[in-house]
């Protein structure tokens, strides 16, 4: 698996949760939409009328990318739960805690 940096820009595919590669600009500074291959058409499956619907690749950090995905194998964050009490407790002590 390729090492990639956290700040870099990728385009990526949600369904094979796979990195497709580094992003491309424009002259402006804007993010060059990469299209999806159109899905084979199926024979004796119903064809939609009209201009086909084009669906693009989502992009962005990879480190962005990797917390959204569980990209390396990485268990989800841990939330600090506390019940009601404990943290009402809290609060008449510290008035401001993180």
């Amino acid at each position: 698996m390729p090492s990639y940096l956290d700040t870099n820009f990728f385009y990526f595919d949600p369904e094979k949760r796979a990195v497709i590669g580094p992003v491309e600009w424009t002259k402006t500074g804007d993010v060059k939409p990469l299209e999806k291959p159109a899905p084979p058409v199926e024979a004796g499956g119903r064809v939609r009328r009209g201009r086909p619907r084009k669906d693009y690749y989502i992009w962005g950090t990879y480190r962005s990318l990797k917390r959204l995905y569980n990209l390396e194998g990485k268990s989800k964050r841990e939330e600090s739960t506390q019940t009601l009490d404990e943290a009402m407790a809290r609060s008449l002590v510290e008035p401001y805690w993180n």
